[in-house]
């Protein structure tokens, strides 16, 4: 699964599932905040643990967020999203 979506200022972000179940989301960001929990990109998302995965097509909390290492290139972030599926009524 790919989807795409766009930041306030028009930049794409790209959500990908991993073969893992995991998620890696990125894009275009001259800068990030992340710390515990956190992974905000400029001009969005600000994803958080504890919080609904964007609109994956689940229904999935954030139970952790890690940087995407992989990403080395300038003003280009991501970040490796791991969910929980939830019940729903």
């Amino acid at each position: 699964m790919v989807k795409k979506l766009k930041s306030r200022y028009g930049d794409e972000r790209i959500i990908t599932l991993l073969e893992d179940g995991r998620y890696r989301i990125e894009g275009r960001s001259l800068y990030t905040r992340h710390g515990d929990g956190l992974f905000d990109f400029e001009g969005g998302p600000c994803l958080m643990v504890g919080d609904r995965f964007l609109d994956t097509g689940n229904n999935v909390i954030i139970e952790n967020i890690e940087i995407d290492e992989s990403v080395v290139a300038d003003n280009y972030a991501g970040a490796i999203i791991t969910v929980r599926k939830v019940k729903t009524k």
